[in-house]
């Protein structure tokens, strides 16, 4: 059993050690877009529309505090994604296999993400948050100053 730890560990570590500089990056880039705008979405950002993924990390926050109907009501897909996201922990790390056998699962979480996003923006923008325009993004700004 402890060897088998140890091989999971030493994965991890090998990935952390092989994509840190990545990850200090988003890390650094997330923490100031979320205290300079209070938003960490580049879509909100740039447009103020929300993205099909808006509400996913306040649904996995949700989730992961037992509130699981305010996580569905936050981003209906955030099941699908958990589901994904375990799945790659579990062969990536467990298993030490490659992560292209998850491709065809990932394309369907996207594609269902979309769908429910399509239905989100006709039926619940705006007004149903996350589903809300967000105003101050750069293309308002930049509209306003010519």
């Amino acid at each position: 059993m402890n060897s088998k730890l140890a091989v999971v560990i030493n994965r991890i570590w090998a990935d952390f050690r092989k994509n840190w500089q990545f990850i200090v990056i988003v890390l650094g880039w997330w923490i100031a877009m979320n205290l300079i705008f209070h938003h960490t979405c580049p879509v909100v950002l740039l447009c103020g529309y929300p993205c099909p993924g808006c509400g996913i990390t306040r649904a996995f926050f949700s989730f992961f505090t037992l509130h699981p109907i305010r996580a569905f009501q936050y981003n209906p897909t955030y099941p699908l994604w958990l589901l994904v996201i375990l799945a790659a922990i579990w062969v990536r790390y467990i298993k030490g296999q490659s992560l292209k056998r998850l491709y065809y699962p990932l394309l369907f979480t996207a594609v269902i993400t979309l769908a429910v996003y399509i239905y989100r923006i006709v039926f619940l923008f705006p007004g149903t948050e996350p589903m809300v325009y967000v105003p101050g993004n750069l293309f308002e700004l930049i509209r306003s100053a010519l």
